[in-house]
């Protein structure tokens, strides 16, 4: 795609249409140990006449460099799909649906499917946040959707110039706080915990979908744990998430 990002699509035929905010669980190589661990990547879309599912994602260490040079064919070891999905919204309320970068694919298919679902256009509003702009290749399926669209990037090089975050306080600021407004976030953990703020300043619903290293992905080696807000215990990114209510979790 571009700009270090890609666009793997997986000839994986599933039951029914994947839950959004559900990930896959990808081994970058199938020869031999070398890395060990499974790489976790959120569902982006699903083709679902020609069984297909894609992945988008950048590349930021050697399991994602080495999964990024798999040619067609190639035969992937996997699990999934895993985790627990956002809720999907009830038709009447507002949604305010926020990507920051490679937290963009698990938003997009939320707004795919209540859009599937016969969600009112009118009420989804996306957001994408990017650090310059090449990187908003990462959004042009997301242009694809018949839905109102906002973006910004770090250095101002396209949209707003500022944080994604700005966006959502300027629509929450503007009459769309409540409880009749529900909030989608997946991003960088910078951006979840200032729109954690927002959603506890304005009141309003949110839920997020936390980015983590998950060893296993089945919730037994502890690895992607985060601590539940007020509490002296610990919740499993891979198992009791990757999505939680905004207020469950402290970032």
């Amino acid at each position: 795609m571009g700009a270090g990002a890609y666009l793997l699509s997986i000839k994986l035929k599933l039951k029914t249409f994947p839950h959004p905010g559900e990930f896959l669980h990808i081994k970058p190589t199938s020869e031999g140990n070398d890395p060990l661990l499974r790489r976790a990547f959120s569902i982006f879309d699903y083709d679902e006449q020609n069984g297909t599912v894609d992945v988008l994602y950048k590349v930021f260490g050697r399991g994602s460099a080495i999964l990024s040079r798999v040619a067609a064919g190639h035969v992937l070891d996997l699990l999934g799909p895993l985790g627990n999905g956002f809720p999907i919204p009830e038709k009447s309320k507002q949604l305010l649906l926020v990507g920051g970068g490679v937290g963009i694919p698990p938003i997009y298919l939320l707004a795919k499917t209540c859009l599937r679902n016969g969600h009112d256009p009118k009420l989804i509003k996306f957001l994408m946040g990017f650090g310059k702009a090449e990187d908003c290749v990462m959004g042009e399926r997301v242009a694809q959707l018949p839905i109102e669209q906002a973006l910004s990037t770090d250095d101002g090089s396209r949209g707003h110039k500022g944080f994604v975050s700005d966006l959502l306080k300027a629509k929450l600021a503007g009459g769309l706080a409540g409880d009749k407004t529900v909030i989608y976030a997946c991003g960088p953990e910078g951006m979840l915990k200032s729109i954690q703020g927002l959603a506890k300043e304005y009141a309003t619903p949110c839920y997020l979908s936390l980015e983590s290293i998950m060893p296993c992905g089945l919730g037994t080696c502890l690895g992607c744990v985060v601590k539940q807000e007020g509490e002296d215990k610990y919740l499993r990114v891979c198992r009791e998430g990757p999505v939680f209510e905004a207020n469950e979790v402290e970032l």
